[in-house]
């Protein structure tokens, strides 16, 4: 009896074994597939995406320049040679005395920024008077008529030479060793330049009778 009892327990525990180790295989199945699953799922998931843009407007500013004399009282353009012109009382010239000339730059009124004039050049023509010519300028505390453009302009106060110096002057074929950049404000503002030339003191009498004309010119940079 004991035999046969015995044979019967050891069947029961290993058809209990035996489903142990095929629930065993089915949870590994299980993981494994999980395993596999979480991998592919990994994979091919798309991340959330958003764009964002930004955009700028740019303009180009405006910087022209215009001139005016005596002689031309009209703002103008003058952006060839012979420009504006200059109105010297200079007809009857004799060696050390001098004539004066006044000159006006403004930037236009559809100038949206500011910036500097200065003299850039100075051209005479091939008159037989120009190696006895001298000349230097001033820039006047106003523009004409504010100021006069007369002796008084090179002596009164403190005067911002552009050329030559209180004492000097420069060959009419000459500029200053270093250009004076006159600051311009935007929107029509205003300079104003004098102009002292003569015949320089001891000129030969052989240069009686002759001419000569001269341009100066004034370049406008504007500002940054």
């Amino acid at each position: 009896m004991s035999t046969g009892a015995e044979s019967r327990r050891g069947a029961r525990e290993q058809r209990s074994g035996d489903r142990r180790r095929l629930r065993a295989r089915r949870v590994r199945a299980l993981l494994a597939a999980g395993l596999v699953l979480g991998i592919g799922t990994a994979v091919t998931l798309a991340a959330w995406t958003d764009t964002e843009n930004a955009t700028g407007s740019f303009g180009a500013s405006v910087f022209n320049t215009e001139s005016q004399s005596a002689g031309s009282p009209a703002y103008a353009s003058n952006t060839t040679a012979p420009g504006a012109a200059l109105t010297f009382n200079a007809a009857q010239m004799s060696p050390g005395v001098s004539s004066f000339a006044w000159l006006n730059v403004r930037t236009t009124p559809a100038s949206t920024v500011g910036g500097t004039v200065a003299l850039s050049a100075v051209t005479p023509s091939a008159g037989g008077l120009t190696p006895a010519l001298q000349y230097r300028a001033v820039r006047m505390t106003n523009p004409s008529p504010g100021s006069t453009c007369d002796a008084t302009a090179f002596t009164t106060g403190t005067p911002t030479f552009i050329a030559g110096g209180s004492a000097t002057y420069l060959p009419v074929s000459q500029l200053p060793a270093t250009a004076i950049a006159n600051t311009i404000g935007a929107a029509g503002a205003q300079l104003g330049f004098c102009f002292e030339v003569r015949i320089m003191t001891g000129a030969a009498n052989t240069y009686q009778g002759t001419t000569a004309t001269v341009t100066w010119s004034f370049t406008g940079t504007s500002a940054n």
